[in-house]
């Protein structure tokens, strides 16, 4: 059991542990947003309450979902559950911090797990550093039935350059894997619904920008591939990750022309890698058969974001069949 006081002036939230005698602690908010995965979602939960800090509280945000998201929340008498119409992660997102008390946070995806002693890990890596914003640790892949895939995150920056590093790729593959202060996160007003599904990532890129940021050099979480990722959209990853870009480009004109380079080299990277994505998914729906109207909202995202990725593909097809090359 967690009893939860707010500092009087402060706005702090402290938290004492029956398990941890007189000892305050600062409160730790878990939010989980939820949709339409209920049987991803227990083990998620199930890896916040295996945790060894004590002073934590769940916050699951059911964004209306049709499945038994809800139910399967309610069953812990120490989850809150949050329901609300269907409005996207980043809403649902900031739905929990909006009903979270904690001066940290932590937004675990609903089909991921925290390793355990995840938690306390990255926050005594926090505490250490009061000057920073957020700490991150790295990511272990995981199939569907939760066994590891070969697949992890390795920061390649360390404590410094974090935003520089971020633009030639993203190192930080969920925000499950990090602890925020609650003081920066409303500093910079929480998730950009605009912005989904590369809510997170620019919410990484406007906080490293203009704070320092952490590194905890352990395996904090186990990051769930499935066919039903958010990430397998690539329809919608390609506009949104493009609109992220040319934001930052727009911030660093006026702020910071050294990072103009890396960031067109990041624009010309990522429209070459989800343009070469969803043109193989594409043809993959073609071959099979299925999934008309992917193939043409797939066309149409194409033609307008990635024209040129489009072009090679098909010149290197009409290559193929002029010369006889299978």
């Amino acid at each position: 059991m967690v009893f939860a006081q707010r500092q009087r002036n402060t706005g702090v939230v402290l938290a004492r542990s029956e398990t941890a005698g007189d000892t305050m602690r600062p409160l730790i908010s878990i939010v989980i947003p939820s949709y339409n995965q209920a049987h991803f979602l227990r083990e998620a939960i199930e890896s916040v309450l295996a945790q060894s800090y004590p002073a934590l509280e769940i916050i699951v945000v059911d964004d209306g979902s049709r499945d038994e998201s809800a139910t399967v929340a309610m069953r812990y008498p120490n989850v809150r559950c949050v329901r609300q119409p269907n409005m996207g992660v980043a809403a649902t997102r900031n739905t929990g911090l909006r009903y979270s008390s904690g001066e940290f946070l932590v937004f675990l995806d609903q089909d991921d797990r925290l390793l355990p002693g995840a938690v306390e890990s990255n926050l005594n890596c926090l505490l250490t550093r009061p000057d920073c914003a957020f700490v991150f640790g790295d990511t272990q892949s995981i199939g569907t039935d939760g066994s590891h895939l070969p697949h992890r995150t390795s920061s390649p920056c360390g404590d410094t350059e974090l935003y520089l590093s971020l633009l030639r790729g993203n190192c930080i593959w969920t925000p499950g894997a990090l602890i925020l202060r609650r003081h920066v996160l409303e500093a910079v007003a929480g998730f950009d619904t605009q912005a989904e599904p590369f809510d997170d990532f620019d919410l990484y890129l406007r906080i490293a920008r203009s704070y320092p940021t952490c590194y905890n050099n352990s395996v904090v979480l186990e990051y769930r591939m499935h066919g039903t990722n958010a990430s397998h959209n690539y329809a919608r990853m390609l506009p949104s990750m493009t609109g992220v870009i040319r934001r930052e480009m727009r911030w660093a004109q006026q702020c910071n022309p050294r990072y103009l380079d890396a960031l067109r080299d990041s624009m010309h990277f990522r429209k070459n890698y989800y343009g070469n994505l969803l043109i193989t998914q594409m043809v993959t729906d073609i071959r099979e058969g299925k999934n008309w109207r992917r193939t043409w909202d797939g066309t149409r995202v194409l033609l307008r974001y990635a024209p040129c990725s489009l072009s090679r593909r098909i010149f290197r097809k009409v290559t193929r069949l002029l010369t006889g090359v299978s």
